[in-house]
């Protein structure tokens, strides 16, 4: 059986001049969508040309509007100005006529601008797609645009004729397409990525994004606008969502698409110094997460079942789990360069190859008495990188800029050869010589500070941290992860982590009080739902749905995290493996001693002073 070839109009713009978008045109017939989707321009020039190939379909003989027919029976109407048509064609040239074949680009109405304006009319140019129903439409964004400038494609034919054939083969597919088409489509997106619950999508022009119709899509918890990102919070599911969401929009994981298709220049919006820092951080962390996770989940297994005395912490069967459980750990350098590579836009063996030569037995179990090697002028410390993420980063980073300068001026045809090995010769030397320990030093640096805080200030800095939590889940601050990570690497147990897990059963105590306050009816339910599915570590659903509309629930979360953490300061309750911040991750906290009981302690004091705040603070719905 034949595959049905897709079919396709290219719509170009039909004048010179400034991109207008459909729904910011003055007149209501055009804005509201009545005729049809298409776009606007703000003309420069009094020339209108065929936006696509076909044929003249009608010219009205006042000659401010025209109509076009493509072979794949796409109509096309272009209309020159607001209500123009009462100028009974003065000021308007036909030079084309109805039946006659165009081109593309082919002029066929001349029109004067100056007189329309002296009328007191607007000489604004749309270009509407009366049968666009019919069609898979895809608008592209521009600022100024000439007649070569392509602002719309329309497929006919296949699977694109009907939206939900075309999106019934994906889970997500109804959810995806609505916000690709909110977003301005797949030519409006310079990025696309995601961390744990969060599609974050970069457009390239933020003025074609409807931010009205985002946030309507069925499906989405929330969306976020934050440092020149779009977070769509989507939950845990967010990997099945983004997969759909590359096949759907035809864009490549990790890659940006042209970052100005149509011609006008994009302003992007400059994130700061720390939110940059915080996103790449993130960004390198977040995909190794899940093998991480799944790591500390199998070392609180093996805590469990040792605990319990089902089996002999000696046991071969323990030998064996702790390999894997440990594995992630033990070559994080490799998780995190494979991510940091994708972050830096170079090979991701390449990111691999650069943890390799850090992990390497050279530098990893160096002969005894050797601390260094003699690298011409310098010194090449010999340090153990196991389990890092800092080192690995700054490593990455260094040869990304050195492999990007010698790749753009190397031939193409020898860049598979030489790009990959003179960037190493010259980038090895550096990031074994100063960045890696660089990164070692700053991961002992941020250890050692944050260990200073909890232990000098400790009630303090518990409370604020602790209580901080749902607003850094709010507004999408991530990285936290590298530090939990370094200092289970370093120390063999983490006091970070922990915060949030009481921070997400103090959300789940103050919501579910406000439950209680409620009468039987949806936002009841959706109150006791959201709010039990913290206890699992989600709280998205219960922090956007409930906690910051109603504020009250979101204070009492914060004081309760605030009161619980202060209290798991002072009875130093930690972690001893990576997990997710839920009821799941108990098994995490045994140790010989009593670390487990004090936890479950904690755990009851930020549920029940949540509750008790949001209780009171929540009036009776009468």
């Amino acid at each position: 059986m034949g595959v049905l070839k897709q079919r396709e109009d290219c719509v170009f713009s039909p004048v010179k001049g400034k991109y207008i978008h459909l729904k910011d045109v003055s007149d209501a017939t055009f804005n509201s969508g009545v005729l049809g989707t298409g776009f606007a321009v703000d003309p420069k020039e009094d020339v209108i040309h065929a936006p696509v190939e076909g044929t003249i379909s009608a010219v009205f003989p006042t000659g401010h509007a025209v109509g076009f027919t493509t072979d794949n029976g796409l109509e096309v109407l272009v209309h020159i100005g607001i209500d123009t048509v009462g100028l009974n064609g003065t000021g308007f040239e036909i030079l084309k006529q109805q039946g006659e074949r165009v081109q593309a680009h082919e002029p066929v109405i001349r029109f004067d601008r100056e007189l329309i304006r002296r009328q007191g009319l607007d000489p604004m140019v749309m270009v509407v797609f009366t049968n666009g129903g019919e069609y898979n439409l895809k608008l592209m964004p521009g600022e100024q645009v000439t007649e070569e400038t392509q602002l719309a494609a329309a497929y006919a034919g296949g699977e694109n004729v009907n939206e939900e054939k075309r999106t019934s083969g994906y889970e997500y597919g109804k959810m995806c397409s609505e916000i690709l088409e909110a977003v301005g489509g797949s030519h409006n997106i310079k990025n696309v990525f995601h961390c744990i619950t969060r599609l974050r999508i970069v457009p390239v022009n933020r003025e074609l994004v409807d931010m009205d119709k985002l946030n309507q899509v069925g499906g989405l918890l929330k969306v976020i606008e934050s440092s020149g990102q779009l977070q769509c919070v989507v939950g845990t599911n967010v990997p099945e969502v983004y997969a759909d969401f590359l096949e759907i929009s035809g864009i490549k994981a990790g890659a940006e698409t042209d970052q100005n298709p149509a011609g006008g220049q994009v302003e992007e919006k400059k994130q700061n110094l720390i939110t940059r820092g915080l996103n790449t951080l993130a960004s390198c962390v977040t995909p190794g997460l899940y093998a991480i996770v799944a790591g500390g989940m199998i070392k609180g297994i093996i805590s469990l079942i040792t605990a319990l005395g089902l089996v002999s912490a000696k046991s071969d069967i323990i030998v064996v789990l702790n390999a894997v459980g440990d594995a992630p750990f033990y070559f994080m350098p490799f998780i995190i360069g494979y991510a940091a590579a994708r972050r830096f836009k170079v090979k991701e063996i390449f990111g691999i190859m650069t943890a390799g030569i850090l992990m390497y037995s050279t530098f990893l179990s160096p002969a005894e008495g050797i601390s260094g090697y003699s690298f011409g002028l310098f010194t090449i410390p010999a340090y153990n990188y196991k389990g890092s993420i800092f080192p690995v980063i700054l490593s990455v980073w260094i040869f990304s800029l050195i492999f990007h300068f010698i790749d753009k001026r190397m031939p193409k045809n020898l860049r598979i050869v030489f790009s990959g090995a003179l960037s190493f010769l010259f980038a090895a030397p550096l990031f074994l010589g100063f960045a890696a320990p660089l990164g070692n030093w700053i991961a002992k640096g941020m250890t050692g500070g944050f260990a200073w805080l909890f232990n000098n200030v400790g009630l303090f800095a518990g409370a604020l941290f602790c209580g901080i939590i749902p607003l850094t889940i709010i507004f999408g601050i991530k990285g936290w992860s590298a530090v939990e990570l370094q200092n289970l690497s370093t120390l063999g147990y983490d006091y970070m982590l922990p915060n949030f897990f009481y921070s997400n059963l103090a959300v789940s105590g103050a919501v579910l009080a406000y439950a209680l306050k409620m009468k039987a009816g949806e936002q009841r339910s959706a109150a006791v739902s959201t709010g039990l599915v913290c206890i699992l570590g989600i709280t998205e659903p219960a922090l956007y749905g409930i906690a910051l509309p109603e504020k009250g629930p979101l204070f009492a979360a914060m004081a309760g995290g605030a009161i619980a953490g202060a209290v798991a300061v002072l009875m130093g309750v930690v972690t001893y493996a990576f997990s997710m911040p839920g009821i799941t991750s108990i098994a995490t906290y045994m140790d010989g001693g009593n670390n487990f009981l004090k936890l479950l302690l904690v755990m009851a004091v930020a549920w029940g002073s949540s509750f008790a705040i949001s209780f009171i603070l929540t009036k009776k719905e009468r």
